[in-house]
């Protein structure tokens, strides 16, 4: 695994951000690099696949989920990548989300 932040680091709230989720989440969701990590959530991020559901948060935060491929995503109101993760609960961590933290669906 690599250490340090990719070329895709802008695209994430923090090169910090990027280098923690990667160690945190990739290994569970089948990436080895970093690049391949940070380039599955960009992908992600900008899909619109029918199977995507969303909402905006209090904060102004897009959280978005894929009902089919588990994908988890969280970008900022400025249009960074948060977090990504596959939730162990799936579909139903992303409705908790929104209980917690949503305003409005997408």
């Amino acid at each position: 695994m690599e250490k340090g932040p990719s070329t895709y680091a802008e695209y994430w709230t923090s090169p910090y951000a990027e280098v923690n989720h990667f160690y945190y989440h990739a290994y569970d969701m089948g990436y080895t690099y970093i690049t391949e990590y940070s380039q599955a959530a960009i992908n992600f991020a900008n899909s619109k696949d029918d199977n995507n559901i969303s909402f905006t948060a209090k904060n102004g935060s897009v959280y978005k989920f894929n009902k089919e491929t588990n994908e988890f995503i969280i970008i900022s109101r400025n249009g960074k990548i948060v977090t990504y993760f596959e939730p162990d609960r799936g579909v139903d961590y992303f409705y908790e989300q929104f209980d917690k933290y949503g305003d409005y669906w997408n």
